[in-house]
C-alpha cells in the first residue's frame, strides 16, 4: 500500500483512504477521545495530506491533492471541523471561493450519489515552513450509519474510468454505425492500464488494422488492433490526467467522448464522418490510484519527458508519443489537445504555440476562438500563444515546458493545432453569450443566460467538452448546425479576419512596450503624461514613436519650453499658467491610429500574450 493510504479511529470516528485516488497520511483529535459526551456536538481534527511519493526517495513538495472518508453513526446535528495543515500555498484558489467537495455514502447503499462543496467557505492560513492550513466544517444531517467523503476537487479515480469504459465498450461494441473501439495501450510500472479508445464512423472502414508499432505496446495480442484510418479522415487526438490530480481534464474529456457517441446528433455524426478519434483518458494511472497531485511513482512531472520518454520508465508518454507520431506520419494528424486542471489562473483557456508567420497564427488562435463560440465556459481572452510560454521554466522543478505535451508534439510533427486546455478547480472570470445554432432541429442544447461565473460544476467542464469537439467542424466549415452565422461575425472568413486584427494589435502592443522600454531606458527623467498621452520634451523635434495609450503613437513636436510637464503649483496665478501649458502640451500631442480594434474578447494589446 502506498504512502498516504492510511486508517485510523478517533472516538466514534473512523479515517479512511485505503482507496484508489485516496490520500490522508494523519489525523490528531483535537479533544479526549476517551471521554466523548453524547451530548457533544463538535468535533475538531488536524489531518495532513501525503505529499507525492512521501516515504520513498523521491518524495517531492507536492502537497495539494487530499481524498478521505469519514465513517460514523448518530452523528445527526453534530459538526465535524478538518484543518488540513500541510497543504501548498493555494490561497489565491481558496481566495476566489473554492471550497472542498463531499459526498455521503450510507451504509447499504443510498445516501447522496452527487459530490457538491461543503456548504461555508473555508480560511486558510500560512504556517511556519511554507505550509497553508485549510480549515472546513461539515454538518452531519442524518443518523444512519455511512462514510462521508472529503476530497480537494470532484474526484475521478482509476476504478472509476474502469467502471466507466466496460458500461461504454459493453454499449457499442456492436453498434451498426460508431465505431468504438478499446484496446491496451501500455502497461504501467504498477501494472495498470493505459487505455487508448477510437471513435469513428463504420462507413468508409475496410478490413485493414493499423500496426501494433513497438514491442511494448499493444501488449494484448488477442485484441485486434483498431482499423486504419480512412484516407479522407484526419486525426483528433485528445488526452487527460498526465498530471493525476488535475480531475477537471476527465470530466473535459467524459463531455467530449459522451458528445462523439451520440447517435442522433447530426453534429457528432459529422465528427465521425470526418475524423477518426485517438483518445487516452488516463496518462498517469498510477499517479491516480496512488493520490498524487503532480507526479508519477518516481517524482516525475511526466508533462516534461516527451521530447524524449523512456518506454520502461514513462510508458504513458512513450505510448501516447509513438501514437501521436505514427498518425503523423501517416498525413493524417490534425489536432492535438492535452487536457489539465490550473489552480491560480481563473477560467478554461488554451496555451496554444507561437508561429512567426501570420497565416499559420491565424490559424493556430482561430481554433481556440471557435471553442469560445461553442462554450459558455471557455475565456479565449485567457488564452496565451507566446514564445516565452513555450520555454518558460517551472518553478518548482525548473524543467522548461518545452517537454510538454503541446510545445513537444508540435516540434515533433509540425502540427499547428496543438494545445494544452486548463480549466480552473473553482471559476471563470466570465461567461459567454452563446448564439442559437441554425438548423438544429432541437438537437442543440440550448444556450445558457450569460451572467456571473458558476462555481463549476463537473457538468460545466463537460460542456467545455463538448465545445472543444464542436469547434472542430466549424474550423472546416462542416457544422451542420453552427453557432458562427448567428454571431456577430456571420461567416467562417469574418472570424479569420478578426482573428488576424487581434493578432496584428498583439504584435502592435508588443512593438509599442518595446519602445516604450528602449525610451525609458535612455531618458531619465521619464517623459510625463497628462490625461494619458505623452508630453514631449522641450525643444525636441524627434518623430519617433514612443508609447501613450494603446492603440496610439504619439508624434513628438517642437513646443514651447515649460510643457516638460506639470510644474509644483504654489499659488492661483501658477496654477493657471500650468493648465494653460499642459493643455497646450496636449494639443499638441497628434494621435495616430493604427487599426480598427476587435470588438470583443481581451484586450488584444495585452502584454502577457508577446506575438512578436
Amino acid at each position: 500500500m502506498a504512502a498516504g493510504k492510511i486508517e485510523a479511529t478517533l472516538g466514534p470516528f473512523a479515517f479512511t483512504s485505503k482507496f484508489d485516488s485516496g490520500n490522508l497520511a494523519r489525523v490528531e483529535a483535537l479533544f479526549d477521545v476517551q471521554n466523548v459526551h453524547e451530548a457533544t456536538n463538535e468535533f475538531e481534527f488536524n489531518v495532513w495530506t501525503s505529499p507525492d511519493c512521501a516515504g520513498t526517495p523521491h518524495a517531492n513538495g507536492n502537497r495539494t491533492w487530499f481524498y478521505f472518508g469519514v465513517t460514523g453513526s448518530k452523528l445527526a446535528h453534530k459538526t465535524i471541523r478538518i484543518n488540513v495543515m500541510n497543504m501548498n500555498r493555494q490561497t489565491k484558489l481558496y481566495a476566489q471561493g473554492h471550497a472542498p467537495m463531499t459526498r455521503t455514502v450510507f451504509l447499504g447503499g443510498g445516501g447522496k450519489t452527487k459530490w457538491e462543496r461543503v456548504r461555508d467557505r473555508p480560511a486558510c492560513e500560512m504556517l511556519e515552513g511554507g505550509h497553508m492550513r485549510m480549515s472546513f466544517e461539515h454538518a452531519f444531517v442524518d443518523d444512519r450509519r455511512a462514510t462521508t467523503y472529503f476530497a480537494f476537487s470532484y474526484p475521478f479515480s482509476y476504478d472509476d474510468l474502469r467502471t466507466r469504459l466496460d458500461r461504454i465498450e459493453a454499449r457499442y461494441r456492436a453498434d451498426e454505425t460508431i465505431y468504438f473501439h478499446r484496446e491496451l495501450l501500455a502497461t504501467t510500472i504498477d501494472g495498470l492500464r493505459v487505455d487508448l479508445l477510437t471513435v469513428t464512423s463504420r462507413r468508409g472502414l475496410s478490413g485493414d488494422v493499423e500496426d501494433r508499432l513497438d514491442t511494448p505496446l499493444f501488449p494484448d495480442v488477442d485484441t485486434p488492433r483498431a482499423y486504419r484510418v480512412p484516407r479522407d479522415r484526419k486525426v483528433f487526438f485528445l488526452s487527460a490526467r498526465v498530471h493525476p490530480g488535475e480531475t477537471p481534464s476527465s470530466f473535459v474529456f467524459n463531455g467530449f467522448l459522451d458528445f462523439l457517441l451520440r447517435r442522433d446528433d447530426p453534429r457528432a455524426c459529422a465528427l465521425r464522418n470526418h475524423f477518426v478519434f485517438k483518445l487516452i483518458p488516463m496518462l498517469n494511472p498510477d499517479g491516480v490510484e496512488r493520490g498524487h497531485y503532480r507526479t508519477d511513482q518516481r517524482g516525475i512531472n511526466l508533462n516534461r519527458v516527451y521530447l524524449d520518454p523512456d518506454p520502461e520508465l514513462h510508458p504513458g508518454i512513450y505510448a501516447a508519443r509513438s501514437v501521436v507520431l505514427y498518425h503523423a506520419a501517416q498525413g493524417h494528424l490534425e489536432f492535438y489537445v492535452d487536457l489539465h486542471g490550473h489552480a491560480a489562473k481563473k477560467g478554461c483557456f488554451i496555451y496554444g504555440n507561437h508561429f512567426e508567420s501570420y497565416e499559420t497564427q491565424i490559424e493556430n488562435i482561430l481554433f481556440p476562438k471557435l471553442i469560445s463560440i461553442n462554450s459558455a465556459h471557455f475565456d479565449f481572452s485567457a488564452c496565451i500563444f507566446s514564445l516565452k510560454n513555450m520555454y518558460a521554466k517551472d518553478k518548482r522543478d525548473g524543467l522548461s515546458k518545452e517537454g510538454s505535451g503541446r510545445v513537444a508534439i508540435h516540434k515533433l510533427t509540425g502540427i499547428t493545432h496543438s494545445y494544452t486546455l486548463e480549466c480552473n478547480y473553482n471559476t471563470g472570470r466570465q461567461v459567454n453569450s452563446l448564439t442559437s445554432a441554425v438548423g438544429d432541429r432541437g438537437v442543440v442544447t440550448p444556450p445558457p443566460l450569460a451572467g456571473f461565473p458558476p462555481r463549476y460544476t463537473m457538468q460545466n467542464f463537460e460542456e467545455v467538452g463538448r465545445g472543444v469537439a464542436v469547434a472542430a467542424l466549424d474550423y472546416f466549415g462542416i457544422n451542420p448546425c453552427s453557432r458562427v452565422p448567428t454571431t456577430e461575425y456571420k461567416t467562417l472568413p469574418n472570424i479569420r479576419e478578426w482573428v488576424r486584427d487581434y493578432i496584428r494589435g498583439c504584435r502592435a502592443r508588443a512593438e509599442a512596450v518595446a519602445v516604450k522600454t528602449d525610451a525609458t531606458r535612455k531618458t531619465k527623467p521619464k517623459i510625463p503624461t497628462i490625461g494619458g498621452f505623452c508630453v514631449p520634451k522641450a525643444a525636441s523635434t524627434s518623430t519617433r514613436p514612443i508609447l501613450g495609450r494603446p492603440a496610439l503613437l504619439v508624434r513628438r513636436k517642437k513646443v514651447s519650453s515649460g510643457t516638460l510637464g506639470i510644474p509644483k503649483v504654489r499659488s492661483g496665478e501658477e496654477a493657471t499658467k500650468a493648465a494653460t501649458a499642459a493643455s497646450a502640451a496636449v494639443k499638441a500631442a497628434v494621435p495616430v491610429k493604427l487599426f480598427p480594434l476587435p470588438t470583443s474578447g481581451k484586450d488584444p494589446f495585452s502584454p502577457t500574450l508577446h506575438l512578436k
